[in-house]
């Protein structure tokens, strides 16, 4: 469900996350559609090998999920993305269950801006944090 929030609709601390299963399909997309194919995506013998032991999910998966979120949540269909900064703490793989959640941490009144705090979590663990600022648009 997408939600058409006005910037007076937000407040600072409000929050939204959704939780989503990583599947096999999204990630051969995603590295179809980047580019992206470098094995230890893609190359379940070759990632085997690696100290992950297994496929690593691409990090800019994870990033897209965060465009969904201030997309489709908060701030919501009348946002645009200006900037996405991540920071990551520990691979997700393949049919994890992750959770994407951001917290509005600051709203400028003057320039339509809100800037929320991004957390990426596996049953708690957190595998990337950061920050985003996205307008709202009228």
């Amino acid at each position: 469900m997408s939600k058409m929030l006005q910037f007076t609709d937000i407040a600072v601390g409000q929050a939204a996350s959704f939780e989503t299963l990583i599947a096999e399909e999204a990630v051969a997309s995603f590295a179809k559609l980047s580019g992206d194919e470098n094995p230890l995506h893609v190359d379940e013998s070759y990632a085997v090998t690696t100290q992950f032991g297994k496929r690593v999910v691409h990090g800019m998966y994870l990033g897209a999920l965060v465009s969904r979120l201030v997309g489709m949540e908060l701030p919501g269909t009348k946002a645009l993305l200006v900037r996405e900064s991540l920071t990551f703490k520990g691979p997700a793989f393949i049919n994890d269950t992750i959770e994407v959640r951001g917290e509005v941490t600051r709203k400028s009144e003057a320039l339509q801006l809100v800037t929320l705090s991004i957390t990426i979590t596996r049953q708690g663990e957190v595998l990337a944090e950061g920050e985003v600022l996205a307008t709202v648009l009228p």
